[in-house]
């Protein structure tokens, strides 16, 4: 793509809000690239052809490839029985043994416990009137969900997340160093090590939980692998925390500069907590992109794909895009709840946790404004320059403590 306009995911500048970056590059250009030359597909209507077309598949390992990972490190042999990186049959198989276990009833079950996990993290700080968001509630209720969904014991979860670490997610960065790769490779190797011991233990003893169904999921005899399981079970724990944890910090911040949407959810919030979530996943998605890659090679959206080369969707490109979303840039929970978003993928690979992650954004939104009254910024929010979860610092709130009713 020579002279394309640019994404500057190196600029640092560009993490802090790179929505009208974003959207200028949407209405001047149609497509883009990044600084690292990966071509970029930013209006909706030409992302969600591009997300329903069979001509561009999941980027499968060369994601993990272009960062210097090679076959046998840890990382890459957690990564390529994982779904992100399947395609075709392969990933139809996983993705149904897994579908049985991860249903909207699930969720539903588990909801009143989230809706209590809320208000005890948010209680601990009735007293002194003010919180981080995301250290001491946004990073706190995804761990404690995702823990009691799997059916794991608070002590095996903490184990996970001290082995999962930064490293974890560092390697998915746009500067992934040696020490970078050597550091996610000892983490995953690590992480890999104590989930396969949980599994053998639980495969010892089965209960009735997620894990339990998962390791039981079978399609016409097909089972679950060792290796598929513990590699899906760290999917699950791992991607469950940090892109949850982004948007609900995300809601709090938008709910606190829109007193009107929070007194709204306040009010009603049976009526309103789903439309109010959807629109913090439209305006701010957890994930930063899409990443997809030519089946074979063609011409689309006025660009020339060949067989294998990657294209990445900056999802805030087209969840802002004002052909789709009148006035787009604001937040407005009575928005047509009709008008999807792309935040959690389309087609094959629609996302599967999504139910979950929305059920703890609704759960974590209503509390918080049945609990909190008053919100208040302290500080204006800093973003960490991430490629793939797009992750906020910290957002320090004071509040007027409340009883809800």
């Amino acid at each position: 793509m020579p002279d394309a306009p640019v994404i500057p995911l190196a600029d640092a500048a560009f993490w802090q809000d790179p929505y009208p970056v974003l959207a200028r590059l949407r209405e001047e250009h149609r497509t883009a690239a990044t600084d690292a030359g990966t071509k970029a597909v930013l209006r909706f209507a030409d992302c969600e052809a591009l997300l329903k077309s069979g001509d561009f598949e999941n980027e499968g390992l060369e994601f993990i490839a272009a960062r210097g990972f090679a076959p046998g490190d840890p990382l890459w042999e957690w990564r390529r029985s994982s779904l992100g990186a399947l395609n075709g049959a392969p990933h139809a198989r996983l993705r149904a043994l897994v579908s049985r276990a991860l249903t909207h009833r699930s969720v539903d079950a588990l909801r009143p416990r989230i809706r209590a996990h809320a208000r005890a993290l948010l209680d601990a700080h009735r007293d002194a009137g003010q919180l981080d968001v995301v250290a001491d509630f946004a990073r706190r209720l995804p761990f404690l969900a995702i823990t009691d969904f799997l059916g794991i014991e608070l002590g095996e979860a903490l184990e996970v997340a001290k082995r999962m670490g930064s490293g974890a997610v560092d390697a998915f960065g746009p500067n992934v160093t040696p020490e970078v790769r050597a550091t996610a490779n000892a983490t995953f190797a690590a992480m890999m090590e104590f989930v396969g011991e949980l599994y053998e233990r639980r495969r010892a003893e089965p209960r009735d939980d997620l894990l339990g169904h998962l390791i039981a999921a079978e399609d016409g005899g097909d089972a679950l692998s060792h290796h598929e399981l513990v590699v899906l079970f760290s999917n699950l724990f791992g991607g469950a925390i940090e892109t949850t944890a982004s948007v609900i910090a995300s809601g709090a911040l938008e709910l606190t500069r829109h007193p009107e949407a929070a007194d709204a959810l306040r009010r009603d919030p049976e009526r309103w907590k789903r439309s109010t979530a959807e629109e913090v996943l439209r305006m701010r998605p957890g994930f930063f992109a899409i990443g997809k890659k030519a089946v074979r090679a063609h011409r689309a959206f006025g660009l020339d794909f060949a067989a294998g080369e990657p294209v990445a969707i900056p999802i805030g490109a087209p969840n802002r895009d004002p052909r789709r979303y009148p006035d787009p840039d604001r937040f407005d929970p009575a928005r047509d709840p009709r008008q999807w978003s792309l935040t959690f993928s389309l087609g094959d690979h629609f996302c599967l946790g999504q139910a979950l992650a929305r059920c703890e954004l609704q759960e974590a939104l209503a509390t918080l404004v049945a609990t909190c009254d008053d919100l208040e910024l302290l500080a204006e929010p800093r973003w960490t320059p991430r490629v793939t979860v797009h992750r906020m610092e910290a957002l320090p709130l004071r509040f007027a403590p409340r009883t809800p009713a």
